[in-house]
């Protein structure tokens, strides 16, 4: 691996080392158990994280198990059954790999699914409880694997990472209300979940106080950013981008790009609206990476009012990142509003990586808006506001000088702040805490 853009204090920032119960000795080679329901080679927005934090803490000098499901997501019946006499290898980085639970796929019907996510809940908890770890690290989403974490921390140190706050993101996103019964059932698992589990780790500080709020020790909290891979993913030019071809889009349009999740923490209809007013900018054209929950809702609208300048994709694998923010101009993340508190897109730092300006959905006052401001990587704009995204799209489009420094600070800002080393490393030091 290649030299990183490092800087080596960020430890000591990202998290407040002190010792939990259940730390592994110093001297000791450690064993750490990587829990996820997504891992490689499924395609989601945040698998990545995992294979480059399994793959990193290989090289620090752990050894490292992963505990996962069957594959599924996205994959055809012939690329999942290539699995299933694949359920314990070891991953050429060194890392052993345990695919657990059932074979068949979770469904559509609403029962079967949840009794399928059961299924491979218990399935991961008997796995992950037999190879009797130093330290569990419980991966979000989805939340139920919490639960799992605070039953392993009778036997363990257990951490979990918080992607979101669950149910937070539900009643954030319209889904349900705070008194809804099923958020208040979720509200009884969450305290158990922060009652049981050893440690925590988040993405931003502003999801730090929500989880002070709700009773952890700031102590027991680390800040980890997600990252981007600053090494593999770089600006790619335009001439050397191979998808303008493949997606048979030409090489002389502007172009904003989201690259993401299509679910209920977003918001594409922001994205489609603005595209709408610029029906008449013949060369600015918006594309969409996306999967999820709304996609549908996504494909219906651009059939349905026809709108002619947004073209829809389905997300590609973790190796085509650095392609896909480079066919973009500006990156968009149409976050809702209230989000920032409770998540962070990881998508985010992937278009600062590829040198990518960005457009970001969010209130004045919070991290993100902040650090725009401080930092000068992109515009911030009210969330649900589509005139105030097509106006900033317009307002960079007219000025190519200023573009073309948003990215430069874009990338050094992902450098400095967002590599793949410093974060992994982080929690490298987190675990030995």
């Amino acid at each position: 691996m290649t030299l990183y853009c490092v800087d080596w204090t960020i430890y000591g920032k990202y998290a407040g080392l002190t010792r939990v119960r259940g730390a592994a000795k110093m001297d000791q080679k450690l064993h750490i158990a990587l829990v996820s329901t997504h891992f490689a080679p499924e395609i989601t927005p945040i698998t990545h994280l995992y294979t480059d934090l399994a793959e990193d803490l290989c090289r620090f000098g752990a050894r490292v198990s992963v505990v996962t499901k069957l594959p599924g997501h996205d994959m055809s019946e012939e690329e999942r059954a290539a699995f299933f006499t694949r359920r314990d290898e070891t991953a050429p980085e060194g890392y052993r790999i345990l695919r657990v639970g059932r074979k068949a796929r979770r469904g559509a019907n609403l029962a079967r699914r949840a009794l399928r996510a059961m299924q491979n809940t218990w399935a991961i908890y008997r796995a992950a409880k037999k190879l009797k770890a130093d330290v569990y690290i419980l991966c979000s989403m989805p939340a139920y694997l919490g639960l799992v974490g605070a039953r392993l921390s009778r036997r363990a140190r257990t951490i979990y990472i918080l992607q979101e706050i669950f149910p937070d993101n539900l009643v954030a996103a319209g889904t349900y209300t705070e008194w809804h019964p099923f958020v208040r059932l979720c509200r009884r698992l969450e305290q158990h979940i922060y009652r049981n589990n050893s440690a925590f780790v988040t993405l931003s500080e502003e999801m730090k106080r929500t989880l002070i709020a709700r009773g952890i020790e700031a102590q027991n909290i680390a800040v980890i950013p997600n990252w981007a891979d600053t090494d593999s993913i770089r600006p790619v030019s335009r001439k050397d981008n191979a998808l303008f071809d493949e997606l048979n889009l030409p090489r002389d349009a502007f172009y904003a790009v989201y690259a993401g999740r299509l679910d209920f923490l977003q918001e594409p209809d922001v994205l489609l609206d603005a595209a709408k007013q610029l029906a008449n900018e013949k060369d600015i054209r918006f594309v969409i990476f996306g999967d999820g929950a709304l996609r549908e809702h996504v494909e219906n609208r651009i059939e349905r009012e026809q709108i002619e300048n947004v073209q829809l994709f389905s997300l590609l694998p973790a190796e085509r990142t650095a392609e896909v923010y480079s066919i973009a101009d500006i990156a968009l993340v149409p976050l809702k509003k209230g989000m920032t508190r409770i998540a962070v897109p990881s998508e985010t730092w992937l278009a600062l990586a590829a040198g990518r300006p960005v457009i970001v959905c969010a209130e004045a006052g919070s991290e993100w808006a902040r650090s725009i401001e401080r930092e000068s990587y992109g515009v911030c704009i009210t969330p649900g506001e589509p005139q105030e995204m097509a106006d900033a799209i317009l307002r960079l489009h007219a000025s190519t000088v200023a573009l073309d420094e948003l990215g430069k600070r874009a990338r050094n800002y992902a450098c400095e702040h967002a590599s793949r080393e410093q974060a992994t490393r982080a929690y490298y030091h987190w675990i030995r805490a």
